[in-house]
């Protein structure tokens, strides 16, 4: 049963035919290709440590594409929004830089944007939704010597609440902690392309980011409204497809839990009264959904 009657919505069923024939959707005049920097399985205890594997089972049918066994197999997507004559992207994966969460890290995104006929030249904005790793891999091209910037003629924009948390001086001496910032981002205020926001920005006609803390101090989603139509890339707010229904389970990576658990609930909640189509970056590829009831539970449904 839905929630949102979109059965009888001839919005959404246009939608849904346009995500159905492949990795592209349409959002009024806001046409969004879902790429990826490939997938890595692990074992879901890493981000979840308070729960046991058990509690994935009554998941594994609803979503056969996300487990790898007991394990996750995880998507490292990216967005390109195309609208007004402007190209944004919605973060830049993980990269070619080994292990990822101890499994090895693909780095597909430089020959994505090739498969589909993506110039990189073409991108004007690169908007990082947060500065963790998996999000900001390719902001250089790492498969060249040189490490020229990935996207040469684009801005690269993030709230100010993340550089700061991430930038401390405390942070970049951390081995672990620091080493995304000092090799992918670093650079791009060095190179002056760097660009932060502090709220509310239009990024193109249509494509707005918003602050949605809790994941990380800057955290930050982008709002696609075009003729009536909406959809909503929430980033890391959801890390899995499964926390659209498990909303109040401690996610390692968030910064804030009890922030990060509300701002997960009220997403979800706007995008359920608006009837908005969820695009995320860890989601099923090609990372969008509609959300559904069922027997009283709330699900993220792939198209």
């Amino acid at each position: 049963m839905s929630s949102v009657s979109e059965l009888n919505s001839p919005i959404l069923e246009k939608q849904l035919m346009s995500a159905s024939l492949k990795n592209t959707l349409q959002v009024g005049d806001v046409h969004i290709t879902g790429l990826s920097d490939g997938s890595v399985s692990f074992d879901p205890r890493v981000l979840f440590p308070e729960e046991s594997l058990e509690i994935w089972e009554p998941f594994y049918d609803r979503f056969p594409e996300y487990f790898s066994g007991q394990f996750f197999q995880n998507n490292l997507g990216s967005f390109v929004f195309s609208s007004g004559g402007k190209r944004v992207l919605a973060d830049s994966g993980f990269g070619p830089h080994g292990d990822m969460l101890g499994h090895p890290a693909p780095g597909e995104l430089i020959a994505d944007f090739e498969r589909n006929g993506i110039g990189l030249g073409s991108i004007d904005t690169v908007f990082l939704t947060h500065l963790h790793g998996d999000h900001v891999g390719w902001n250089l091209r790492e498969d060249l010597p040189e490490r020229p910037l990935s996207f040469p003629n684009a801005r690269y924009r993030v709230h100010e609440a993340d550089w700061k948390h991430f930038t401390t001086d405390e942070m970049l001496s951390d081995p672990l902690r620091g080493e995304a910032t000092n090799r992918s981002v670093m650079p791009l205020e060095a190179q002056g392309v760097l660009d932060l926001m502090d709220g509310e920005t239009e990024l193109a006609p249509g494509v707005t980011a918003f602050p949605t803390p809790g994941h990380t101090p800057g955290h930050m989603s982008l709002l696609i409204a075009s003729n009536n139509e909406r959809s909503l890339l929430v980033g890391d707010i959801l890390g899995s497809p499964m926390q659209a229904t498990e909303t109040d389970l401690h996610y390692s990576p968030d910064w804030d839990g009890p922030m990060g658990i509300k701002a997960r609930k009220n997403i979800l909640d706007q995008a359920e009264q608006t009837n908005a189509i969820v695009i995320g970056s860890h989601l099923s590829y090609p990372g969008w959904g509609t959300l559904i009831r069922w027997e009283g539970k709330r699900y993220w449904k792939v198209l």
